[in-house]
């Protein structure tokens, strides 16, 4: 689990954090009371660069009390302009009770598939699930080095350890697909094959007729 150091601070000093290279935040959840925080910019880059939407993060605010909660990412107002948050929102779950959370989903492995001229279609980024807070991963790997063009992974061939997937069981996640120029050659064969077929069964009635 990441960390993050965090400060208490007053309400009412966001565009002066701002100035000074910090990022102000909120935390909040249905156990604690909603407490204004400051986050060093830096800090919150770095976080960002290591963690998903869905990473369980150990939030270490000091303050008049230093606390630590368990938090996810919630939201992240970012600004127009220059493309820095200007904004953080963490939330802490109840531990003890299950959530729905989305949690992305990454592909690995070289696809046979695509060695064959295919291409690797991923119908979700993301999919929603249900647990605790505690079993909900930071990310979905999916292993897509044995599919062969036309190969499919399912939901239902997806470990996701101790939570539920709100997807049923038969829907594709993973598919290699054929080009359409892959598709139209493959028309084409078909149709030339056909044709050859059908010449040679009637240069074959052609030759009966005569016999007889």
């Amino acid at each position: 689990m990441h960390t993050l150091q965090v400060k208490e601070r007053a309400v009412g000093d966001a565009r002066k954090l701002r100035r000074t290279g910090f990022v102000p935040g909120v935390v909040y959840g249905p156990s604690i009371e909603s407490t204004p925080i400051t986050i060093g910019r830096k800090d919150l880059q770095v976080l960002f660069s290591k963690i998903t939407r869905s990473s369980l993060i150990s939030l270490a605010i000091e303050g008049e009390t230093s606390r630590e909660f368990d938090v996810f990412l919630k939201v992240v107002d970012y600004d127009q302009i220059t493309d820095e948050p200007r904004h953080v929102d963490f939330y802490h779950p109840d531990i003890e009770s299950p959530l729905n959370l989305l949690v992305p989903v990454k592909t690995v492995g070289e696809c046979a598939g695509i060695k064959s001229g295919g291409i690797l279609n991923v119908q979700f980024n993301a999919i929603p699930v249900y647990g605790l807070a505690r079993d909900v991963p930071a990310l979905i790997t999916i292993d897509v080095e044995s599919l062969n063009m036309g190969d499919s992974i399912y939901v239902r061939d997806i470990d996701f350890g101790g939570v539920e997937p709100m997807l049923p069981p038969e829907r594709t996640v993973v598919t290699v697909i054929a080009p359409r120029g892959l598709l139209a050659e493959g028309a084409a064969a078909a149709e030339l094959a056909e044709g050859e077929e059908g010449e040679a069964d009637a240069g074959a009635s052609e030759e009966a007729v005569a016999e007889e």
